[in-house]
C-alpha cells in the first residue's frame, strides 16, 4: 500500500489569544506518534482566517506533517475534528499531498 503526507497546522493560542499549554500540544504529538508512528514539525507558521464573526484573527501555528496510509484518512480526519474541539477552534487545516510517500532503508555494499 502506498504511503501519502498529510499536513496539519495546530495553533498556538487560543481564539483569545491566550496560550496553549504544552502538556496540551504534547498530548495530540503522542497521539499522532501513537497512532501514524511519527510525525515531523516542519516549523512554526503566520496566517489569517475570517471568523464567523467576520473578524480577521491572526495567528501563529505549528505546521505537522505525517505520513499515513490513504485508507487512514478517515483516522486522521476525526483526530483532527476532535483537535479542533479540544482547542476551541472553528476549522483546522488539514492538506492531503498528492505524494508517494517512502522510507528507503540503508544500503550496505558487499565486498
Amino acid at each position: 500500500m502506498k504511503s501519502t503526507k498529510a499536513i496539519i497546522l495546530i495553533p498556538l493560542t487560543y481564539n483569545d489569544g491566550s496560550r496553549i499549554a504544552k502538556g496540551t500540544l504534547q498530548g495530540i504529538f503522542d497521539e499522532m506518534f501513537t497512532v501514524f508512528h511519527g510525525w515531523t514539525i516542519e516549523g512554526e507558521v503566520k496566517g489569517a482566517y475570517r471568523m464567523e464573526t467576520g473578524e480577521k484573527r491572526v495567528e501563529k501555528l505549528v505546521r505537522v506533517a505525517i505520513v499515513l496510509e490513504r485508507a487512514e484518512l478517515p483516522i486522521l480526519r476525526r483526530m483532527v475534528a476532535k483537535w479542533c474541539s479540544l482547542l476551541g477552534q472553528e476549522t483546522m487545516l488539514l492538506e492531503i499531498t498528492g505524494s508517494s510517500v517512502e522510507f528507503v532503508p540503508p544500503r550496505f555494499e558487499e565486498d
